[in-house]
């Protein structure tokens, strides 16, 4: 169950850190999400060209507020050639305290609709939950003659909404004289073309900062009068450009696609040439005794960590080792530890290590958490001491461990370098086509990262694998661990003595099994045989002497941080090219 919520755990973690990677890159729904002021429930445009080529528009934008908010805004940027006139916004609920023209030429406007009487007043969603805005003007020169063909190139909504837009429709209408020949939208949007003649278009949702535009291609048989000739335009060259769209559309479905089936193969080849472990003739399903007579640290760091560090349980072990052999007495409490005046040289090399290591730190034969931590956050000299002290006992664990030769981990390697691949490759698509698949791309793109980010959690030995003495080492220590776990076998060959009983909480708690052994055992040993011997103060205490290290470490890091110092354009236009569009939003 814990292995469950532990996975269930990491999987989420590595999904929310992939959202907010994106929102960095350009996710911007996250940020909406927490900090926007509103929402476009709803958004219906008209543009209608008469005769003469003017292009009459008229927006209407509902506004769902979420805070507090003092007005909204709307702003029109300058098009290749194209002119605005007769500009105006109202509200349509509501009666606007004033209008603020913060732009308003022949090129470009942008307003500010006050509905609060000043900078200092807030209006609460909860008195106007909607806001609905009116947006007319006249756009000349939208239409562009060209050399074999005209065109109309319009974002009906632009990218400067920092809000999702939903329902939005856009509906364009031009004089039976225009003969269109071709309709081009950016992202691809399907529409209908009315009895009325207009060409309707429909989004259900738009993500903040993205624009939608359409091109409608004209035969050159009816000029208007405000037309603007662009000598750049050609049915070639928009064929070219809207190939390159629909090229970079193909590549946005299909290299995501592509990148997640690569990873895959690769991880699957590295898994069959590295990760296939050899077959041992060893084919025991319990160990009753305990497999090895090595010291906990060193079966912590090879069988639970696979060589990739030492952890606070085997640190516990081993102080729970040197208390069971009479080198140290401990505190019931977990704050301090008697160090006992005895001939270390019988013991392991690391424990001796370890011994020396207390006995250095203590003051009057006793080493108190508590009185080292806050030497070491006063003196960083020491500080750096200690770090450089428990360093090298945890690289000699290590070391030792791996001079062994138990685990190839060259396809652990592989898999970590696979990962790194993956990972970039997901922040690679999602900027490169997170503007035309904004849904795909954070998928896949969350996929790709998820997949590389969990292979850095699972067990080494996944993509690396055993030797076969190796192996034979593991899968013993594993079904020891088993024996353990199995309260059925654990009562029908339970210890005899307190010292087996002990030899085998100082074992599980190397193992990261101690908790659950500690409830079997108190069921199994005879109070008169535990009494006789050494007071048992219960795992949880030995766990946070482990801890203790760890947390000591942290507070001499700390200190040696602490000290250290540190015009007019031609061309056809490409996608996003289209004039109109711009931005607005709540202020």
């Amino acid at each position: 169950m814990k292995k469950i919520l532990k996975w269930t755990f990491i999987f989420i973690s590595l999904i929310i850190i992939s959202i907010i990677i994106q929102s960095f890159l350009g996710n911007s729904y996250l940020k909406w999400f927490f900090l926007g002021k509103y929402e476009i429930s709803s958004t219906n445009i008209e543009q209608n060209m008469d005769e003469e080529g003017i292009m009459h528009v008229h927006e209407i934008i509902t506004y769902k507020m979420r805070k507090p908010f003092r007005g909204v805004y709307r702003y029109i940027p300058a098009g290749r050639a194209v002119e605005i006139s007769n500009v105006n916004v109202w509200l349509e609920n509501i009666k606007p305290t004033k209008i603020e023209y913060l732009k308003n030429n022949n090129r470009e406007f942008e307003a500010r609709i006050w509905i609060a009487k000043d900078y200092n007043d807030q209006i609460s969603p909860e008195n106007i939950p909607e806001v609905v805005l009116h947006v007319t003007y006249d756009a000349k020169y939208t239409f562009e003659k060209g050399i074999d063909v005209s065109q109309v190139f319009r974002q009906f909504w632009g990218d400067g909404w920092d809000a999702p837009v939903n329902n939005l429709t856009a509906k364009f209408r031009f004089p039976e004289e225009f003969n269109v020949l071709k309709v081009y939208t950016h992202p691809k949007i399907e529409y209908i073309q009315n009895e009325n003649g207009e060409f309707v278009f429909k989004v259900n949702k738009l993500p903040p900062y993205t624009y939608a535009e359409v091109r409608f291609l004209f035969s050159n048989d009816f000029i208007p009068l405000y037309m603007y000739n662009n000598k750049a335009l050609s049915i070639a060259a928009v064929n070219d450009e809207e190939a390159k769209y629909e090229n970079f559309i193909i590549k946005a479905k299909f290299y995501p696609v592509l990148g997640v089936l690569v990873i895959l193969l690769l991880l699957s080849l590295t898994y069959y040439f590295f990760g296939r472990e050899k077959e041992i003739h060893y084919e025991g399903i319990y160990e009753r005794e305990i497999p090895y007579k090595d010291p906990p640290d060193t079966v912590n760091v090879i069988v639970v960590n696979q060589l990739a560090k030492l952890d606070s349980n085997g640190i516990a072990a081993i102080i729970m080792d040197l208390y069971r052999k009479d080198y140290i007495k401990l505190d019931k409490n977990g704050k301090y530890i008697e160090i006992l005046e005895k001939d270390p040289q019988k013991l392991p090399e690391s424990e001796r290590f370890f011994y020396y290591l207390l006995k250095k730190y203590a003051f009057e034969n006793t080493f108190s958490f508590n009185e080292l931590k806050k030497l070491l956050s006063k003196d960083k000299k020491l500080a750096k001491e200690f770090l450089n002290d428990f360093k090298t006992y945890k690289t000699m664990v290590i070391s030792g461990a791996k001079k062994r030769s138990y685990l190839s981990i060259f396809g652990t390697v592989l898999s970590y370098l696979i990962g790194v691949v993956s990972i970039l490759l997901s922040i690679f698509f999602f900027m490169r086509y997170y503007e035309v698949a904004f849904v795909y791309e954070s998928i896949l793109s969350s996929i790709l990262f998820v997949t590389g980010a969990i292979l850095f959690f699972i067990p080494r030995d996944v993509f690396g694998n055993w030797t076969r003495v190796g192996r034979e080492y593991y899968l013993k220590w594993k079904n020891f661990e088993k024996f353990l776990l199995d309260f059925s076998a654990l009562s029908e060959y339970p210890p005899e003595s307190v010292v087996i009983w002990e030899d085998y909480i100082v074992y599980a708690t190397a193992l990261g099994i101690a908790d659950k052994v500690e409830k079997h055992l108190k069921k199994l040993v005879p109070k008169e045989i535990e009494e006789a011997s050494h007071p048992y103060y219960g795992y949880h205490t030995y766990r946070r002497y482990g801890l203790g290290f760890f947390t000591v470490s942290s507070v001499a890091t700390s200190t040696v941080s602490k000290g250290s110092g540190s015009g007019f354009g031609g061309g056809v236009g490409g996608a996003g090219g289209g004039s109109g569009g711009g931005g607005g939003g709540a202020f």
